[in-house]
């Protein structure tokens, strides 16, 4: 054996800020390996909560940011829906509605002051001329510092499908409207720049209509969806995370 052969084996120890970024890239190069596997377990058996919440984790279940349309003040909000046409005919489905959006304001941050709906009612059946007077003048009567006024343009909710791919829809605009502004009536509409205001439509397909089983169902359903579209209006969100 020669002279080479019987030397002692010394090893060099590396410094840690050398190692780590080895470690941490092979790491990551044996997770986009499996990465397909992982994708294909998760489509084949079905997304359970450990599979979606290690694909968020991963970045998987993040889509893109979404900004605020517009930003509401801190002052108190009146949430205002009309449906001139009398889509909705049912009063608990527009009560539900304006319980949904007022939650789904708060509970994102987008707004903090919600004058209650019982406040509106009490105006309506007190003030006279009420129905005639515009959304700035109830604003102006409830206190509000921003009007939401939302009009309802179209409404299906039958339990009889007849189109598969659209079985129940609402159709929503949307406007913000500043009731303090007296002096030029171009300021009273804060958002959107079009008078139309901003269309919203949530939908239903057949088997989503079906697993609601009654028309009440399925109209719980559609402005509970449409409570959140329009609240995500008012703040920033990022599209098709997992759990919405």
């Amino acid at each position: 054996m020669s002279d080479s052969a019987r030397r002692p084996v010394h090893f060099q120890a590396l410094p840690i800020a050398r190692v780590l970024p080895v470690v941490f890239w092979r790491g990551w190069r044996v997770m986009l390996l499996f990465m397909p596997v992982l994708v294909s377990a998760t489509l084949l058996t079905g997304c359970g909560q450990s599979q979606g919440e290690l694909l968020f984790m991963m970045g998987l279940g993040r889509g893109p940011k979404v900004e605020a349309k517009v930003r509401l003040t801190d002052g108190p909000l009146l949430i205002l829906v009309d449906d001139p046409n009398e889509r909705v005919r049912s009063p608990k489905t527009m009560r539900g509605f304006f319980d949904d959006l007022a939650q789904a304001l708060l509970k994102n941050k987008a707004a903090k002051k919600i004058i209650p709906r019982e406040t509106l009612d009490h105006l309506r059946q007190s003030t006279p001329g009420f129905e005639r007077r515009g959304c700035d003048a109830v604003g102006r009567l409830a206190g509000a510092e921003q009007v939401l006024w939302i009009e309802v343009e179209d409404f299906v909710a039958r339990e009889q499908v007849e189109d598969a791919t659209q079985a129940a829809y609402l159709s929503v605009t949307v406007k913000l409207i500043n009731p303090n502004e007296k002096e030029r009536r171009s300021r009273v509409r804060l958002w959107p720049v079009s008078p139309n205001g901003h269309p919203v439509t949530v939908s239903l397909t057949a088997s989503e209509a079906q697993m609601e089983k009654t028309a009440e169902g399925i109209a719980k359903k559609l402005v509970s969806d449409m409570a959140e579209a329009v609240a995500r209006l008012f703040y920033d969100h990022r599209l098709n995370e997992f759990g919405r």
